[in-house]
């Protein structure tokens, strides 16, 4: 109503003004009707001016919920403290942006989903909550996914998926949140799932505790996918399909035991590296399919990066195809255990090496036709060698 009195003619000479109106000229009436049209002309030009929607939304205080849906440019921010908080974002639109912070008895759960062209989501969940769940969906057509979720409690679940866009990039940190400026917790029986399809992706994740799943899959381009475990009985499997990519696990910072890592590559320059600082480990890597510039090298025990040495533990690495490398190192300087490593390769130029060190070690390498080399070094105990190379498979 104030935009619209602001083009009301002035009043004055109290109730005269209405007279005056009736004896204006032809050229004055003209002249008002023209200025009229303009004035309502600028309020529909002006009128996109609204659609730029910013949300900030504050709860404090037991059975929280906020919900936002928003079409534009937009900008939401919730800050929750609390008890059984539950918040969505849904956002359409250009420059997306969300920023969700959680705390408190929860369970938490925090769901944003944003389509446009420059999103950002940020979640952080924290507390002495179990079982957080948050989710990110982001769908960017042209320029830039980022996702990040934060979680310090037991029995969490995040889940980041984009889509489109050139530069993707997610993160996902359980317990170890310091990389962001967080604290350190253990986040036993957390899952952790990021899947990527687009160009330039990067993704991560970063988890402290016991009995972790954390899983990565990447479909195209130029892809990183990075996931680092400290604990036992954890879970990390990468997966990437296409592009120029890197793929590397680090489980058992802090020692650990039990623990299962798995890289998949298909396709292109592939790079894949393993590294296992703790007991009774099984590491397989896989790279072929379109064939391209493979590498790969799986390092156990550790025991020279002030590791606890490696007991029990298995390699495997599997390679199909073009400029294919492998490199397993286990017990790395002494300490040992009941190790076994196994490398196929199958055709072009094929190399693999392989140093054991300790106890009932046993290597096995399979190499067929290309230019293919293998190098075993063994020490210590009832050790046992197996090359071929030429021919099979049929």
């Amino acid at each position: 109503m104030a935009r619209l009195l602001a083009f009301a003619p002035p009043i004055s000479g109290g109730g005269h003004q209405s007279l005056n109106m009736n004896i204006l000229s032809e050229d004055q009436r003209m002249k008002k009707t023209i200025l009229t049209g303009a004035s309502v002309l600028a309020l529909a030009m002006a009128g996109p001016a609204f659609a730029q929607s910013t949300s900030d939304v504050t709860q404090t205080g037991n059975g929280n919920g906020a919900t936002v849906n928003q079409s534009g440019s937009n900008d939401v921010t919730i800050e929750q403290i609390g008890d059984n908080n539950v918040t969505t974002a849904d956002q359409a639109g250009t420059d997306n942006e969300s920023t969700i912070i959680q705390s408190g008895a929860g369970p938490n759960t925090a769901d944003v989903d944003q389509a446009g062209t420059g999103s950002f989501a940020d979640i952080t969940q924290s507390g002495t909550a179990d079982g957080n769940t948050a989710t990110i969906d982001q769908d960017a057509t042209t320029d830039t996914n980022s996702g990040e979720i934060e979680q310090t409690s037991l029995n969490s679940t995040a889940t980041i998926t984009q889509s489109g866009g050139a530069n993707n990039g997610a993160a996902i940190l359980q317990g170890d949140t310091t990389i962001l400026g967080g604290g350190v917790a253990a986040t036993d029986l957390s899952d952790a799932d990021i899947t990527q399809t687009g160009a330039n992706n990067f993704s991560v994740i970063g988890q402290t505790g016991n009995n972790q799943d954390g899983d990565i899959e990447v479909l195209g381009d130029d892809n990183i996918g990075t996931v680092l475990q400290a604990g036992s009985d954890q879970i990390a499997l990468v997966q990437v399909f296409g592009g120029s990519n890197l793929a590397s696990i680090d489980q058992g910072a802090d020692g650990g035991s039990a623990n299962d890592a798995f890289i998949l590559q298909v396709g292109d320059s592939d790079e894949a590296e393993i590294i296992q600082n703790s007991t009774g480990n099984d590491a397989d890597i896989g790279q072929g399919g379109t064939g391209a510039g493979n590498f790969s090298s799986i390092d156990q025990g550790f025991v020279g990066g002030a590791g606890t040495g490696g007991d029990d533990n298995q390699a495997s690495t599997a390679q199909i195809g073009s400029g294919n490398f492998s490199a397993i190192a286990q017990n790395a300087l002494l300490a040992g255990g009941d190790n076994i490593a196994d490398v196929q390769q199958e055709n072009n130029d094929n190399s693999s090496f392989i140093t054991q060190e300790g106890n009932m070690n046993s290597a096995i390498v399979g190499q067929f036709d290309g230019g293919s080399s293998s190098v075993i070094s063994q020490t210590g105990d009832g050790n046992s060698v197996t090359v071929t190379q030429g021919t099979p498979p049929s």
